[in-house]
């Protein structure tokens, strides 16, 4: 009985001598009672294991700093080059290996500019090529006619027979004077007459090529077939044949004239 007094003296006493923060605040030796070396060093570092670390002073002797370089292809970068007086860094190997010399002297450019200065100016041929295309490609048939009025043919059949001959006239070169004027070289004097065949219409023509005094040197005639059933034969006639009549008549008189000349 005594004992068990003792004992619960004891406890109280114990119980007594400790505050409640030290009652509700586990040990910290929870485990096995001890911490390896590794770990306690750990606990003393900083939270995150993060250092500092300090750069040193821009302008301090003694410290090497890797200076920043933007890329060799940008225009800073040929720029800055260019300033220090070396290469082109985006610039190819010159073709002929000269050095590396990145650029052509100033005084290269004048030397070529003064070759460029004291050569001789050509002249250039296609000024003659114009003109001689300028010339009327049948400029060697030069000479001049005169038309005398058309017998036998009416007004509506002269009328695009005579546009023709004077377009095939000028076309070929020559000049075309008016039926009164005595100075051309030659005249020339239509005969035309149609008449109707069996549903078709025959027109005949026949050019006599008169000298300054009247006197025929040449004769050219033809003929051309249409398909009419009208009953006045020229109406029937259409005005492409009176001009291809035209065309014929005055492409035969050139090549006898050409001949004639030759």
């Amino acid at each position: 009985m005594t004992t068990k007094l003792a004992g619960i003296l004891g406890l109280l006493a114990l119980i007594s001598g400790c505050n409640s923060t030290d009652v509700l605040t586990p040990p910290a030796d929870v485990g096995n009672g001890s911490l390896p070396q590794t770990y306690s060093q750990e606990l003393t570092a900083p939270a995150g294991g993060i250092q500092q670390v300090q750069s040193a002073p821009l302008g301090q002797p003694g410290v090497y700093t890797e200076p920043v370089r933007g890329p060799q292809n940008s225009l800073e970068a040929q720029a800055a080059a260019l300033a220090q007086g070396g290469r082109n860094p985006a610039a190819s190997a010159p073709l002929d290996g000269a050095g590396n010399q990145a650029f052509p002297s100033a005084p290269q450019q004048q030397q070529a500019t003064s070759l460029q200065a004291t050569q001789p100016t050509q002249p250039a041929p296609q000024a003659a090529q114009s003109q001689q295309a300028a010339l009327p490609p049948a400029a060697q048939s030069t000479g001049s006619i005169r038309f005398l009025p058309i017998i036998g043919a009416p007004v509506q059949a002269v009328t695009p027979l005579s546009r023709q001959l004077g377009a095939e006239a000028r076309a070929r070169g020559l000049t075309i004077k008016s039926a009164s004027d005595a100075s051309s070289e030659h005249i020339l004097k239509g005969y035309f007459s149609a008449f109707s065949d069996g549903g078709n219409v025959t027109i005949t023509y026949v050019w006599d090529v008169l000298d300054g005094s009247g006197g025929r040197l040449h004769r050219i005639q033809g003929q051309e077939v249409v398909p009419s059933g009208a009953q006045d034969p020229w109406a029937g006639v259409p005005a492409s044949v009176m001009q291809q009549i035209a065309t014929k008549s005055m492409a035969e008189y050139v090549s006898w004239r050409n001949t004639r000349a030759g």
